[in-house]
């Protein structure tokens, strides 16, 4: 899943550095969020012929477990946020939509 997380790393400026001022942090990740998780829904069967992966659904939850590592990372280069900052932002409306996405993308590969 490196392929997601690229595109994640080319959307996630254009989001905050675009849509974020123009429509809001919800109205960007409303943007984004189906983007990313579209092509995750392309890319995950492709990975998974491609590498006969059996065990899709631990696929899947170890692509989340590394995204969310990512993603702590993230938010402690880039805004300085130490973990208790990192988990308050997740009760956030924009927290609770990205979490849904989480839940989302860890699945995918487990669809099929």
């Amino acid at each position: 899943m490196l392929a997601a997380f690229a595109a994640g790393f080319v959307l996630g400026p254009i989001r905050e550095f675009l849509l974020v001022p123009a429509m809001g942090r919800i109205g960007a990740l409303l943007v984004e969020l189906p983007l990313l998780l579209l092509f995750c829904a392309w890319i995950a069967p492709r990975i998974i012929r491609r590498f006969a992966v059996r065990a899709r659904l631990a696929m899947g939850l170890c692509a989340l477990a590394l995204l969310l590592v990512l993603e702590f990372l993230a938010g402690v280069a880039l805004r300085g946020w130490d973990l208790a900052e990192w988990l308050a932002d997740f009760a956030t409306p924009p927290g609770l939509l990205t979490l849904a996405a989480y839940a989302v993308f860890a699945w995918l590969p487990a669809r099929g």
